[in-house]
């Protein structure tokens, strides 16, 4: 194969089961043993676009507060994250997760493909925001995880003034209207079958398979059943 297939990510950096989706794809790469024949591509998916900018307030008040949730069931979500996330190495500090608007570290994130690095950058925004606690609405944060990984300041503040950041934002806004998408994690695999939600590694298993050996092939979308997905203005489930 001269062409690696695409694996499309619709994906927000404050969704916990886009972690765990990443996760899951590449555990799923490695157990198949097909991790050189694909490429991610990231698309930025806001679940909370109306979230008012420059607020940032404690998830835990937010879901108890905005929407109604009880305190025992929001620790029941984040004891059974926090053991989901453990067994594919990630350490959710969910008491310590904040909400804001996830815009600015969208534009970096549409800037990154740039650069070659947007999945290290994704994962590092991840670990920043569900282990270290990192209001990733400020400038400033956006930047330490960035100059974390060896890019320059200069470049960072660049692409959160560009516009064109903030364009192909709404472009993948559309695109996600287009396919139905209503929730995230999303991967869409080789044009050919989606995965909605961080489902079991069987299912990533199985559709890599799938689309490897028939993506020549012409066929329709073919998309799971929705599990492990955070929904638009909604509680993750």
């Amino acid at each position: 194969m001269n062409q690696k297939i695409r694996i499309e990510i619709w994906s927000d950096v404050v969704c916990p089961f886009c972690y765990l989706g990443i996760r899951k794809l590449e555990r799923a790469m490695e157990v198949t043993g097909l991790t050189g024949y694909f490429e991610i591509q990231w698309h930025s998916f806001q679940l909370d676009p109306d979230f008012p900018a420059g607020i940032t307030e404690n998830t835990t008040a937010y879901l108890a507060e905005r929407k109604g949730m009880a305190q025992s069931q929001i620790k029941q979500i984040y004891s059974q994250l926090t053991e989901q996330g453990r067994k594919y190495g990630i350490d959710f500090q969910l008491e310590k997760a904040l909400s804001f608007n996830t815009l600015n570290a969208h534009r970096i994130l549409q800037w990154s493909k740039t650069t070659g690095r947007s999945t290290e950058l994704e994962e590092a925004f991840f670990k920043a925001y569900f282990t270290q606690g990192a209001d990733l609405s400020k400038p400033e944060n956006l930047i330490a995880v960035c100059k974390g990984l060896g890019f320059e300041h200069q470049e960072i503040q660049a692409a959160l003034k560009d516009p064109q950041y903030s364009i192909q934002i709404e472009e993948d806004k559309y695109a996600a209207s287009q396919l139905g998408i209503r929730g995230v994690p999303y991967f869409l695999i080789g044009e050919k079958s989606a995965v909605s939600g961080a489902q079991p590694d069987e299912v990533f298993e199985n559709t890599l398979r799938n689309v490897f050996s028939q993506y020549q092939s012409p066929e329709r979308i073919n998309t799971t059943d929705s599990a492990g997905v955070c929904p638009t203005g909604g509680e993750c489930n």
